[in-house]
C-alpha cells in the first residue's frame, strides 16, 4: 500500500490491490527493461567521441530505435492492467484537463530549472562543458527530412515512449512499495540512465524527478508527456535557432 492519504479517485490508485504489482511477471518485466537502458548506458559511456554520421544513417538508428521501443511499448501497455490491476484509464490515460496541461507547463518550465541548471552546476564543478552525443550528432545533419524525422521522434514518440515506462510502470513500481519518493528517485535514475550519458545522467535524473510530480500531482498521464514534450520542443528550437546557447 503506498503512502497518499488522499481520497480515493476513479483515474488514480491511491490504495493498491494486495496482488498489484507482485508476482514473477512484474519483476521479470522490471528488470529487462532496467536491463536494457543499464546496457545504453553502458555503450554511452564506451563510446569514444561522437562518430561522424550521414542523413541516412541517422534515419535508420532512428527507425530501428522506434521498432524497439515501439515494440516495448506495445509489450508495456498489455501488461500493465495486468500487473497493476488498474486499467489504463484509472493509470492516467484519459484526456488531461485544462488544469492538468497548465501543471504539464509549469512542470517543462521546471525540467529546464533543475535539469539544465543541474548541467551548468556540474559543469562549473568538473571546469569543463559537455554536450550530450545526441546533440553533436544533431548539429551534423543537414537535411530536412532527418531533421523532421529526429524532432517527430524526439517530441512525439519519445515523450510517449518514455513517459509510460518510466512514469506509468517504474514510479507506479515505486510507488506502490515505497511512496513517492522511493517511485522517483528510482524512475529517475532509470530515465537519466537510458540516454547512454554518464554527464547527464544526473541532469535528466533530476528532470525525471519533476516529470513524476508532474505525474502525481495530475494523476494524468499525459501530463507528463506534455512536459517532456515541451522540453524536448524547447531543446530542439534552441539547436536550431540559437545554436550558440547550446555550445
Amino acid at each position: 500500500m503506498n503512502d497518499s492519504t488522499s481520497a480515493t479517485s476513479p483515474v488514480w490508485p491511491t490504495r493498491w490491490p494486495p496482488n498489484s504489482f507482485t508476482g514473477l511477471w512484474t519483476w521479470l518485466l522490471a528488470g529487462a527493461i532496467a536491463v536494457i537502458f543499464g546496457l545504453v548506458f553502458l555503450a554511452g559511456i564506451r563510446s569514444s567521441g561522437v562518430p561522424r554520421i550521414s542523413s541516412l544513417e541517422f534515419d535508420i538508428l532512428i527507425l530501428f530505435q522506434l521498432v524497439f521501443e515501439g515494440a516495448l511499448l506495445l509489450i508495456v501497455l498489455a501488461a500493465l492492467p495486468i500487473l497493476s490491476k488498474f486499467s489504463l484509464r484509472e493509470l492516467g490515460f484519459c484526456r488531461p484537463s485544462l488544469g492538468d496541461i497548465g501543471v504539464a507547463i509549469l512542470g517543462a518550465i521546471a525540467m529546464v530549472v533543475f535539469s539544465n541548471g543541474g548541467a551548468s552546476l556540474i559543469e562549473y564543478l568538473a571546469h569543463s562543458r559537455h554536450q550530450q552525443d545526441i546533440v553533436e550528432i544533431f548539429r551534423q545533419l543537414h537535411d530536412p527530412a532527418t531533421v523532421g524525422l529526429f524532432a517527430g521522434f524526439a517530441v512525439v514518440f519519445a515523450p510517449f515512449a518514455e513517459e509510460t515506462f518510466f512514469r506509468v510502470f517504474f514510479f507506479n513500481l515505486g510507488l506502490r512499495y515505497g511512496g513517492f519518493w522511493i517511485g522517483a528517485i528510482v524512475s529517475g535514475l532509470l530515465f537519466g540512465l537510458a540516454h547512454g550519458d554518464a554527464f547527464a545522467a544526473v541532469p535528466l535524473m533530476l528532470g525525471g524527478i519533476v516529470l513524476c510530480a508532474v505525474y502525481y500531482r495530475t494523476r494524468n498521464a499525459f501530463a507528463p508527456m506534455i512536459s517532456h514534450a515541451a522540453f524536448n520542443t524547447l531543446s530542439i528550437v534552441a539547436l536550431l535557432v540559437a545554436p550558440g546557447l547550446t555550445s
